[in-house]
């Protein structure tokens, strides 16, 4: 068989710059001495039909080391495999008596599973139950890998969602990803859950989970796994506080660059809305917003919210429209619903600024500038809007 030890990897909580836990990893060897991995080790047990057995051996064995480590209130991640989670490891009380006698509380102790552990959801949704009345606390591990789904984590309510590192790794090289990691951590917040990311291994990385606003935190850059569990805690302390003075720092940045693209655009509209005003033929009033490489589309909408002219499209943009020729139609379209027309109702001495949003009819992510405007001979009001690529805000 194998002779196991267990190593064990920090995680920080970002907002608390410190180590609140500990991942167990299992380190196993041959019998001649051989290091093998964790997968060669479960192949093996495999063979016997042991594998349970075998994991709950590994279990044990992180949990008897840690207690070593004299941690204060902090947890255990230890994972469990997805052949554990069965109706009879429901009845086994070999770890709660082992943790009895080590005095550690299961509050203490984070269960790490696979989303996808069990086939069948009721019998997962069982397990999860049965261990979390015991005070153990519940991740699900590696989401964002394979068939992972939203519903599963309404459906068992973990503590403690760990998205893969994948999607870290994605993160990095595409902005569309990188967006979409801040908002996967806001639908998983929803659930009720704690986010940790997984594979932070530079600086530049622990900057990607910080904007993304994950709750807590685990790679290389803040320490490999060891069988101590040691860390450098000033330079965590110190890296931590320059990491979210250098996040602030980059999003008044930002906001700065931003507020000065959305000035030159307002004014422009401001202009444009004023033109149509006065009688100005909607296509020569906003001739010169159109240009604006930013803009999408423009459009005017009567007082009740439904379009009352064909969108005008940048020349540059025709061929997309084509792919969506269904939606490009979209005079008649009503629009009130949407919140950059209601605003617009509300306040019509402002220019209003809509959050980003999938738009129509390209799907394509779009801010949405928009203000009323009153006729001068018919005192009829309108709300003159314009679509502008979310990208343009954020380059």
């Amino acid at each position: 068989m194998f002779k196991i030890n267990s190593h064990y990897q920090p995680i920080v909580s970002l907002a608390h710059r410190r180590v609140v836990g500990f991942e167990a990893l299992l380190r196993a060897q041959s019998d001649h001495g051989e290091a093998c991995s964790p997968l060669m080790a479960f192949e093996e047990a495999s063979k016997s039909n042991s594998i349970a057995r075998f994991d709950r051996h590994c279990l044990i064995n992180h949990v008897t080391e840690f207690k070593k480590l004299n941690t204060l209130d902090q947890w255990l991640f230890v994972n469990l495999n997805s052949v554990s989670i069965n109706p009879k490891n429901m009845r086994s009380r070999v770890v709660i008596n082992q943790l009895q006698k080590l005095n550690i509380q299961p509050h203490n102790i984070v269960l790490e599973i696979l989303e996808d552990a069990a086939k069948d959801t009721a019998q997962l949704k069982a397990f999860v139950n049965y261990y979390r009345s015991y005070g153990f606390l519940i991740a699900i591990d590696d989401f964002g890998t394979g068939h992972s789904n939203f519903d599963r984590i309404w459906e068992l309510k973990p503590n403690i969602v760990k998205l893969d590192r994948s999607m870290l790794a994605n993160a990095r090289k595409d902005h569309a990803r990188l967006r979409w990691l801040g908002r996967c951590v806001d639908l998983l917040r929803e659930t009720g859950a704690l986010i940790t990311i997984e594979g932070v291994e530079t600086q530049d990385d622990a900057l990607i989970a910080l904007d993304a606003d994950v709750d807590l935190a685990q790679g290389y850059y803040f320490a490999k796994p060891n069988p101590t569990g040691a860390y450098d805690s000033s330079w965590l302390l110190n890296e931590l506080h320059m990491l979210h003075n250098r996040s602030l720092y980059d999003q008044t940045e930002r906001n700065r660059g931003q507020t000065q693209k959305k000035l030159v655009l307002k004014n422009m509209l401001i202009e444009a809305s004023k033109a149509i005003a006065q009688g100005i033929d909607f296509k020569q009033a906003t001739h010169e917003l159109l240009q604006h490489h930013a803009v999408e589309r423009i459009y005017l909408l009567n007082s009740d919210g439904v379009q009352i002219v064909e969108s005008l499209i940048p020349d540059h943009l025709a061929s997309m429209v084509k792919a969506y020729a269904p939606l490009s139609r979209s005079d008649g379209a009503l629009w009130a619903r949407r919140a950059y027309f209601r605003n617009a109702m509300e306040h019509p001495d402002q220019v209003q600024i809509s959050t980003a949003y999938i738009g129509l009819p390209n799907a394509s992510l779009n801010i949405t500038f928009s203000k009323v405007l009153t006729r001068i001979f018919s005192a009829e009001k309108n709300v003159l809007c314009v679509d502008v690529s979310a990208s343009f805000l954020n380059s």
